[in-house]
């Protein structure tokens, strides 16, 4: 997978770029709809588990 991004990073950083955005888009939008029916009392929750999953991204 790496070698593919480098490669597309060096024929066409254009795309690498909106391929970047629509990923962070996504999550972005995966969070909204997450959050949009919640009650109040299990948002918390909800968010606690989330940064919890982007912490673990990070280690890895």
């Amino acid at each position: 997978m790496w070698a593919v991004m480098q490669e597309l990073a060096m024929s066409a950083p254009q795309a690498l770029i909106y391929f970047v955005a629509l990923l962070a888009l996504m999550l972005l939008l995966a969070l909204v709809i997450t959050l949009r029916k919640t009650e109040a009392e299990h948002r918390p929750e909800i968010i606690r588990a989330l940064a919890d999953l982007m912490s673990f991204w990070r280690r890895k």
